[in-house]
């Protein structure tokens, strides 16, 4: 005997308690344009909002680490390639390229509270400073500073100097 009986089961589900009926009669008794719907309503198009940022960081990101990627692949060919000097000069057109999609990001996250895209932007930024340390190392031979990958992130719009601020937390 396994404890059960012979009526289906021991156990209920909540909403087998209320007829089926009732609840249809109460969705269409819910009034639309109470302060009630209109706050749900206000929180929903803010989540909508701020889920729509994230997916467009989250694509941003994605091609910032794809374009790093191919930057690092790109100087890995540095030693064995005869024209060392063109090798460099491609990946730093392909790390302004790089630059300008940061640009993109900090710009979404002008306002906004930084540790809430945290994970959206974090490997993007992380695979653009291995590629710039990377870059700086064969030119150098020496590593790169935080400081340095900062001054590279500071972007300029309409005459105006604009600190990415956000881009340099992420990058401490």
């Amino acid at each position: 005997c396994s404890g059960k009986s012979s009526s289906g089961g021991f156990r209920k589900r909540k909403h087998d308690n209320f007829p089926h009926g009732q609840r249809r009669e109460e969705k269409e008794n819910v009034n639309p344009s109470s302060a009630l719907m209109m706050s749900f309503k206000s929180f929903q198009l803010e989540l909508d909002t701020r889920h729509d940022k994230y997916e467009r960081l989250v694509k941003l990101s994605r091609d910032i680490t794809i374009e790093s990627k191919r930057t690092i692949f790109l100087l890995h060919r540095f030693t064995s390639a005869p024209n060392g000097e063109e090798i460099l000069n491609e990946s730093e057109v392909k790390l302004d390229a790089v630059r300008r999609k940061i640009k993109q990001v900090a710009q979404e996250l002008i306002g906004e509270d930084m540790y809430q895209f945290h994970r959206a932007i974090s490997p993007g930024l992380q695979e653009y400073v291995e590629a710039v340390s990377f870059q700086y190392f064969i030119k150098t031979r020496s590593l790169i500073s935080v400081e340095e990958i900062n001054k590279q992130l500071i972007f300029t719009t309409e005459d105006r100097e604009e600190t990415s601020n956000t881009v340099k937390f992420f990058l401490m």
